[in-house]
């Protein structure tokens, strides 16, 4: 029987797992990326992946390929049946070159703009995407930080913890009584109405600004390549020519880039300090695009409201860092992204599903059809 080849468009972790499910083996950048996410002991979760093709009825003849690095899909999508990609750009001209082999484009996320659907149908390849949990966990992070924060849950929680040590006689007895705001917690803020600065505006981006949206905020952003007005109009998005024009008029500014050498320290001085003095900062994306020596400036001197961090320049966070001294952030330990079980028994296992449906002839879910 004649192999069947997924070809992975990218070398990611994410399908470096799905690459372990369907060749029922891991490689090593395969177990580093489960080490990474699920700690020491992975025997569980590689036992779900090398078990996922019979689970959904992958043919035995599939194998998988990855690019290792960009030039060599158009060399390697010859003998590919199948195509798996997060960011890459997949032309007509790409796509001409499976010479009719390639059945199925396989988007690892939901936000297809870099996928040819014009060029795929016109070439009678089906493409599909995949509604990742790890974009509606960030989501909801995002808009739980945006209340916390907004309500100053952390020192209201910390008013009543510290009644545990008050000396004011006060006991848990006669008629019930009631005193509103007995914490004094200050600097509480309605949502509804403000505005929500997004720093990059792709698949995360747009999902956190339609959520944010139904609960009243008005959503702006910034990227340096701005996309289309119809992608715009989805949210009634307002674009920002610069990240110092996005943080001056932002009540909550969120950040959603990779990191990278254009996003290195991105948030620097002269940005934190154009920020609202009442505004706030959400970080889910990574540490190094803050400037944290410049963060622990304008937190300590309460130049702004406060931040949320999910993550930072270096995790676990050292004991020597100078932000765990400050009362106003909001911090969690790398946890936006979900609950990694999550990654396999639906992201993984809805991707190898749809190569399975498509190896016997039927539609994938998720189909998107060409306009």
């Amino acid at each position: 029987m004649k192999e069947q080849i997924v070809l992975f468009a990218e070398d990611d972790g994410a399908l470096r797992r799905i690459e372990t499910a369907i060749n029922g083996k891991p490689s090593q950048k395969a177990l580093d990326a489960l080490h990474y996410f699920f700690g020491e002991n992975i025997e569980k979760q590689l036992h779900y992946l090398v078990s996922l093709p019979s689970l959904v009825g992958l043919p035995p003849n599939v194998r998988a390929r990855i690019c290792e690095n960009e030039d060599q899909l158009p060399s390697m999508i010859a003998n590919a049946d199948y195509l798996v990609c997060e960011r890459t750009q997949v032309t007509y001209d790409l796509m001409k070159l499976s010479k009719g082999r390639l059945k199925l484009i396989q988007k690892h996320g939901h936000d297809h703009n870099n996928i040819d659907i014009q060029g795929a149908k016109k070439l009678g390849i089906l493409v599909a995407c995949l509604h990742r949990s790890s974009t509606l966990s960030i989501t909801e992070y995002i808009l739980t930080a945006i209340f916390a924060l907004s309500r100053n849950l952390l020192f209201a929680h910390e008013a009543v913890k510290g009644r545990i040590r008050a000396q004011d006689g006060l006991q848990s007895e006669g008629a019930p009584r009631t005193k509103y705001n007995w914490g004094r917690v200050p600097n509480m803020q309605v949502v509804q109405g403000k505005t929500l600065g997004l720093v990059g505006f792709g698949e995360n981006g747009i999902e956190v600004a339609k959520a944010a949206q139904r609960v009243g905020l008005k959503i702006i952003y910034y990227q340096r390549h701005r996309p289309s007005e119809d992608r715009e109009k989805i949210v009634e998005a307002k674009y920002m020519t610069s990240l110092k024009q996005l943080v001056q008029e932002a009540d909550y500014v969120c950040i959603l880039v990779p990191y990278g050498p254009a996003t290195e320290k991105m948030f620097n001085d002269e940005i934190l300090a154009n920020m609202k003095p009442n505004s706030f900062l959400i970080n889910p994306s990574r540490g190094g695009i803050i400037d944290e020596e410049a963060l622990y400036r304008v937190l300590s001197e309460r130049k702004i409201g406060g931040a949320a961090l999910d993550v930072y320049r270096w995790e676990p966070v050292p004991a020597d860092c100078p932000l765990l001294k400050l009362d106003n952030i909001l911090w969690t330990p790398h946890i936006a992204g979900g609950n990694p079980d999550d990654f396999l028994t639906k992201g993984d296992h809805d991707v190898l599903a749809n190569i399975a449906r498509v190896a016997r002839g039927e539609k994938p879910e998720f189909l998107i059809e060409a306009d």
